[in-house]
């Protein structure tokens, strides 16, 4: 029995159980020929902090932090850490606070590969102009400065930060700081990671969702197609200081294609955007640096999409154009005398059905082709109304109505819908 504190305890394991301090370490004190009094006041004093928690010795921090218990000690040793909050020393590059931009042989820019994968497509919002992504961005560029032995780290080749440990190494290190131009509010980051080699190359992971702000171009609506883009750039460098280039991973898209959209092809074009020229020279009329030297690197990704028009075709179009179409069988119903009445139910029909097809659609400053043909339609309507005025002033005179009866079946009728179909024609290949 050993007795500690006036209670007794059947091994040194119990001691140190009750005294919260690891077993390994108080035999090892004891051994070495202190006293059970002495042994456990110095292992209470060491300590490790971790995530808020505290604890007695490394290998137990080591079990819940899952990480080897010989690295882990290696690092602490190395860094002759013994009261400290672990995080510090968890996958850790020594050479730390590297914030500059690092410099290049003949002050070449900086090369960063920059490369996007579209996850999904959350919306397309045709009022707002915008469409909201889950978007994979993997980038690489090369930091001398973050170079390091791997003896130093038990043999590591590569630091992997995730999470927040990847937040505080971002804090540390200097970073493109890519940033979405096109976006309307701050994107959203579900997971990052960050890798560093021992030559110094640093891989970046993100995960993001965003909303873009992207222009829409309804003059073909409803066989509209668009090209949505994501414009991405160095926050603060130019072009001079940072270039984009293409990495060896391939852009690409596994999304799911939204209800009334079919996704195309895409495409990655890298260019240069003319930086901020809001200064004005002494001389009226002329900008500063017209020469490019602010112009900073762009990677635009572009996916094309075309809506799926069959359902708007077959729920209101068309049925637009059978209320015409009624109206053309109406018109074979008059008497010689035109003692007829015209359809005012049916043309009222038409408005709203022509309006509430409408407002899927934001206000537009041009003509769409949906326009163009539901204006055929109330043309269409306009003359037959005409010809039935003309028709009942005649029936008063007792003149025959024969006449106009022919022209809105034989010739009014049939020239409606072949003149829509060659404007159909005419937009999607020309416009």
């Amino acid at each position: 029995m050993i007795k500690y504190k006036g209670k007794k305890y059947k091994s040194y394991a119990a001691v140190a159980g009750a005294a919260g301090v690891g077993a390994a370490g108080l035999a090892r004190r004891i051994r070495g020929g202190e006293t059970i009094a002495k042994a456990v006041a110095a292992l209470q004093k060491r300590h490790y902090e971790y995530e808020g928690q505290h604890f007695p010795s490394l290998n137990k921090l080591a079990r819940f932090a899952n990480i080897p218990y010989a690295t882990l000690r290696h690092r602490v040793k190395k860094l002759k850490i013994l009261f400290m909050n672990v995080s510090q020393v968890m996958q850790t590059n020594p050479k730390k606070y590297c914030t500059k931009l690092p410099e290049t042989k003949n002050k070449q820019p900086t090369k960063v590969q920059i490369s996007l994968h579209l996850l999904d497509i959350l919306e397309i919002n045709q009022m707002e102009g915008t469409w909201d992504v889950r978007t994979f961005m993997y980038s690489q560029w090369k930091d001398p400065r973050l170079k390091f032995n791997p003896n130093d780290f038990d043999g590591i080749r590569k630091l992997n930060y995730k999470g927040e440990l990847a937040d505080d190494q971002m804090l540390r290190m200097w970073h493109p700081n890519l940033t979405i131009t096109n976006q309307i509010s701050r994107r959203e980051i579900e997971n990052r990671e960050i890798s560093i080699s021992k030559f110094g190359i640093v891989y970046y992971k993100e995960v993001f969702t965003a909303k873009i702000r992207t222009k829409l171009n309804f003059e073909k609506f409803p066989f509209d197609e668009h090209v949505l883009t994501i414009e991405v750039e160095p926050f603060s460098e130019t072009q001079k200081l940072v270039r984009l280039v293409p990495a060896v991973r391939k852009n690409g898209n596994s999304s799911v294609s939204p209800d009334i959209w079919e996704v195309d092809k895409f495409k990655v074009e890298f260019s240069d955007r003319p930086g901020a020229r809001n200064q004005l020279s002494e001389e009226k009329g002329l900008w500063l640096a017209p020469d490019g030297s602010k112009n900073f690197s762009l990677m635009t990704f572009s996916l094309g999409i075309k809506r799926n028009y069959f359902n708007f075709l077959t729920t209101k179009l068309l049925v637009l154009y059978f209320f015409a179409f009624i109206l053309w069988i109406n018109a074979g119903f008059a008497s010689e005398e035109g003692s007829h009445r015209w359809p005012w139910e049916l043309f009222l029909g038409i408005i709203f059905f022509s309006l509430e097809a409408q407002s899927d659609l934001p206000a537009l400053p041009y003509v769409t082709l949906y326009n163009v043909l539901v204006n055929f339609i109330y043309a269409y309507a306009l003359i037959d109304f005409v010809l039935w005025i003309i028709g009942e002033r005649l029936s008063e005179k007792h003149h025959s109505t024969i006449v106009l009866q022919r022209i809105k079946i034989w010739f009014v009728g049939p020239f409606f819908p072949l003149i829509s179909l060659f404007t159909v024609y005419w937009y999607i290949n020309h416009v």
